[in-house]
């Protein structure tokens, strides 16, 4: 599906809804404190319908598909309304018969907390909502079969007869069910030879493996192993394939073990049009194969989809160590559990985001704020993995993360923000009185034109410089 139609389509389906839910938490506080509203919309005006009337409150669909707002008596988009300013709201509460309204003014410096704070307040719930929703429906686990690879040429597991596509479904009794309780088990064993209970060809077959005295821990050392080779690249003609495990690349300088990914990333981004000698093993042989990286938009790349695969034995054998998303839905006690915790772990990965930021630990490209245009950006990848895999948990868990980002967003104290609305009734609770409506106004106007501006350039450079997920090495 089109990049842009999946973008719209996410914007649509996640933000929109949520900035109507924030809307929503205004709109029941407002209820709760006795203040009456006189329209609840759906998107902002201009008016395209009034749907219903109930209460004291209008209902009411608007052109433009951003949103929602609230519009309490006594309360503008940015302020407090002055004495002359409500006169058109006087007339309408007159108009529509309203008995008794209570405006924003009237309420009480803490009903008025109450009120700016529920926005962010619901969106925090919302998100939790979610998470514990899909912990329910469907939380997504990492599955991995312990699946041999390679196996490298004159290493005890070769005089084994373990072979390639092997899968190893216990050790010494043991059941295993991926590569990293393989790699406990082997590192817990005392024992010189253990017994290993592998999967071929749908039929089980116990094989003893003797264990070399010097063996390495697990997490030691990587493999890379190619996952893909893209068409008309560097590596497809050179003779890259599929399942190849990348051991060493050579140069003038001499040869380097490659033991992770990002060795491999460093080692491609410095020779960008010099040629190197990739070593790998494909089905049992050692191959050295040449080839020379090309720029591709801006950074060296071979062509190849790589991904870690654990070793054993000194890299003997090579064990897959890719993991499918499998989807499992929870108890209601764990899934709340599940859901919470997750709920908490957002808030704290959104706070270390911000300290690397400020620490100069990461890019301030990967921690840029992102306009509408950027959410949609994000979303057309996650959306178009939800209807791939068949399952909502991408989609969900995203829009679960935005609902955090534009609660924390709006807690910020600028003016214009409910935060900065917020920061003005905690003044107010200090001094033991009001700022002058007409001041506070012109705080609030500031603050909207600066958010104006803010978003104006994000969109821009959104637009200029698209986010970009994809990265290709």
């Amino acid at each position: 599906m089109d990049g842009f139609i999946l973008g719209f389509a996410s914007f649509v389906i996640v933000l929109v809804p949520l900035v109507i839910i924030h809307e929503f938490g205004h709109f029941i506080a407002a209820k709760l404190s006795g203040i009456t509203v006189l329209e609840f919309g759906i998107g902002f005006p201009p008016r395209a319908a009034v749907l219903f009337t109930r209460g004291d409150t209008i209902y009411t669909l608007n052109w433009l598909p951003i949103g929602g707002f609230v519009r309490p008596y006594g309360e503008d988009f940015v302020r407090q309304k002055s004495e002359e300013e409500l006169s058109a709201d006087r007339q309408e509460i007159i108009e529509r018969s309203i008995e008794n309204p209570k405006s924003v003014f009237q309420a009480t410096p803490w009903q008025r907390l109450f009120f700016m704070a529920a926005g962010p307040g619901i969106n925090f719930l919302a998100a939790l909502v979610l998470y514990i929703v899909i912990a329910l429906a469907g939380w997504p686990f990492l599955e991995a079969d312990a699946t041999i690879t390679e196996i490298m040429p004159d290493s005890v597991a070769a005089s084994a007869d373990l072979q390639i596509g092997d899968i190893v479904r216990a050790v010494d009794g043991e059941t295993t069910e991926s590569a990293g309780e393989v790699d406990t088990l082997l590192e817990e064993s005392d024992a010189e030879t253990v017994s290993l209970l592998v999967e071929r060809d749908g039929e089980e077959l116990t094989i003893p493996v003797t264990l070399p005295e010097n063996r390495v821990q697990y997490d030691d050392i990587e493999r890379v192993y190619i996952s893909g080779v893209y068409e008309d690249s560097p590596a497809d003609d050179a003779g890259f394939e599929s399942e190849d495990v990348i051991v060493a690349v050579t140069d003038s300088e001499g040869t380097t073990e490659i033991t992770s990914v990002e060795q491999l990333q460093d080692y491609t981004d410095d020779h960008n049009n010099i040629e190197m000698i990739v070593t790998v093993v494909r089905e049992g042989e050692v191959l050295e194969i040449p080839v020379t990286p090309e720029e591709v938009d801006g950074d060296p790349r071979m062509g190849i989809g790589i991904q870690p695969v654990g070793t054993l034995d000194i890299g003997a054998v090579a064990i897959n160590r890719d993991t499918e998303v499998v989807p499992k839905a929870l108890p209601p006690g764990e899934a709340i559990a599940r859901g919470t915790e997750e709920f908490v772990d957002a808030h704290r990965a959104l706070g270390e985001l911000v300290s690397a930021l400020f620490a100069g630990d990461i890019e301030p490209e990967a921690a840029r704020p992102v306009s509408p245009v950027g959410i949609g950006q994000i979303g057309g990848p996650v959306l178009d993995r939800t209807l791939d895999e068949g399952a909502m948990y991408p989609i969900v868990m995203f829009a679960a993360l935005i609902s955090i980002a534009l609660a924390i967003t709006n807690l910020l104290p600028i003016p214009g923000l409910d935060g900065g609305r917020i920061l003005f009734v905690i003044i107010e609770l200090i001094r033991g009185k009001p700022m002058e409506p007409e001041r506070e106004g012109v705080f609030h106007f500031i603050g909207l034109l600066f958010l104006l501006g803010l978003v104006a350039i994000t969109v821009i450079n959104d637009i200029v410089n698209p986010i970009d997920l994809s990265s290709l090495r």
